[in-house]
This record gives C-alpha cells, structure tokens and sequence, in this order.
C-alpha cells in the first residue's frame, strides 16, 4: 500500500525528520512511502505562523495527501494541550486521522539526547571514550527544560574542542542538530522516551485503520 505524507513544523531543522518517518512507515507495513517538509516561505503567498494557516496552505497545494505530520515543541505547554490545539486547528479542514502531531517533550533536542553515540558521531569523534555525564538517565530527559542548551554541551564535550576551535565548532550546531534528526534511528533508544512511544502509537493508529480500509475495498 502507497503512502504520502507532509510534514510541516516549527523550524527547518526540525523537517530533517521525514526520512525518519519514512522509516517509521515503512515499519508500520507500507510498501511505498514517499513524504517531504515544504518551504512554506516559497508559498506564493505569505503563510501565517498559526498550525490551522499552515493547514490551510498545504491542504490547498497538496490536496490529495494522505497524511499531514505536525511538529510541536511542547515547552510549558505540555503535550496534551499541543495535541488539543493541533486537533482544534484541523476541525473543519482535514479529518483528525489524517493529522499526526509530533511533540518531543519538551523540544525535538530531547528525542536527539537519547543516543550518546550518534552526538559522538556526529560531533566528529566517534571514538570519545567519555559518557556524556551531562545526559541525564533517559528516564529523566524529558524533564530537562532546555534541552538545546544541553544538546550542545553535549556536543562540545564530545567533540574534544577548546580554545578558538571551539567557538567554530559552536557555529555548527544547527548544521549538527540537522544531521542527528536525520539519522534518528527508530530502533534507537529513542523508543524509550514517553513522548517517542506516544508518536510511535499515533502512527501504529493510523496504519492500522488505513489497512483496515484498503482491504475492506477490495
């Protein structure tokens, strides 16, 4: 069964996760999946910054897309509360099923902390024989508040990089923030994180009823 979905979010680091998802897809039992994050600032038209107007604009230039991912920091927020308002922006637009929110508790950078080995990888020295102590214990993580901050001491103190060097090295974090969203790994210790197991259940849903739906028409 052919999948297509959009992913659209708070930033452009943040859309590195569609060949994430695609993996996920591909997990869930679909035999094709092809997805893509849009530049809404190439829209024709200026997009405004509210979830429903970016619905608005994705469901007019993509109108049969069978998915729509949003991701959402939760900061303060919460979870629950994200997921009402994402639920809220799509009424009258889009059926809810076919709306997923993405909400790393608290922001995207707590997903990445969970594997120490990639921010050696991708901090350029795979070979760092330290634990990364500023990471707290995954069960703790989603407590940290400012997990971009800590993201990238992280970084830092793998890398092994001081003095002038490590100013450049500062320079990179997006670039590096990009690249571990990419490679976040769906087998990967990320799947111990709450947040992770409810976006992962979210999609498990969707798959499901979608099956349900493609074998009953046939």
């Amino acid at each position: 069964m052919k999948i297509r979905f959009i992913l659209t979010g708070e930033g452009t680091s943040d859309l590195n996760l569609v060949d994430h998802i695609e993996s996920v897809l591909v997990e869930e039992g679909f035999s094709e999946v092809s997805g893509e994050a849009p530049d809404l600032s190439l829209f024709q038209r200026p997009v405004g910054r509210t979830v429903r107007e970016k619905l608005e604009a994705l469901l007019k230039h993509y109108p049969n897309v069978d998915v729509i991912f949003v991701h959402r920091d939760a900061d303060n927020a919460g979870i629950a509360q994200r997921e009402q308002e994402i639920v809220a922006a799509a009424d009258g637009l889009v059926a809810a099923d076919r709306v997923i929110p993405v909400i790393p508790v608290t922001q995207l950078e707590t997903w990445l902390l969970t594997d120490r080995e990639a921010i050696k990888r991708i901090a350029g020295n795979a070979g760092y024989r330290g634990r990364l102590e500023c990471i707290p214990a995954i069960r703790r993580l989603e407590d940290v508040h400012d997990a971009k901050g800590l993201l990238l001491e992280a970084l830092c103190e793998a890398s092994e990089t001081q003095g002038a060097r490590l100013k450049k090295f500062k320079n990179r974090f997006f670039e590096m923030r990009a690249r571990l969203a990419f490679d976040l790994d769906t087998s990967g210790p990320v799947r111990d994180l709450p947040s992770y197991q409810r976006f992962r259940g979210k999609i498990a849903s969707f798959a499901e009823n979608q099956m349900r739906g493609f074998a009953g028409a046939m």
